[in-house]
């Protein structure tokens, strides 16, 4: 395997569809050399509107990224995935509030979903510079 998957009980009973990181169905994250891929990450409660669903969703990428030592900061590329365009400033907002320094790049494109009820679905990369390569 080229990189080291990143699950936890923690992250399973956190997650929307814990089954499936259990099972080992799905990887919350993955760890490649200086690089972690988040996998796409919906809110564990759909209950919530855009701006609830958001948040849950952008803490969930923070905790996993913390079960290997990175944070939002490391964070480079950004992917969301949002049911309404109209949802897209209530998404921008929240994003924000993570990303406050040095936003990382971003991409957003309206889809539909397979959970009803679910507004957004967020993947990331993240990169940390290994202590001997930083100048």
């Amino acid at each position: 395997m080229a990189g080291r998957v990143i699950a936890s009980e923690e992250l399973a009973r956190t997650h929307l569809a814990p089954d499936l990181i259990r099972s080992g169905n799905f990887s919350p994250g993955m760890k490649a050399g200086p690089f972690v891929f988040v996998s796409g990450s919906a809110a564990s409660d759909l209950s919530k509107d855009m701006r609830g669903q958001a948040q849950k969703v952008l803490e969930y990428i923070s905790s996993v990224l913390e079960e290997v030592d990175y944070s939002m900061n490391d964070v480079v590329k950004v992917q969301a995935f949002i049911r309404d365009v109209a949802d897209y400033e209530g998404y921008n907002e929240v994003r924000r509030r993570f990303f406050t320094l040095y936003p990382p790049t971003c991409t957003t494109v309206v889809a539909d979903f397979l959970f009803p009820g679910m507004l957004i679905e967020i993947e990331a990369m993240a990169y940390k510079q290994a202590e001997s390569e930083a100048s």
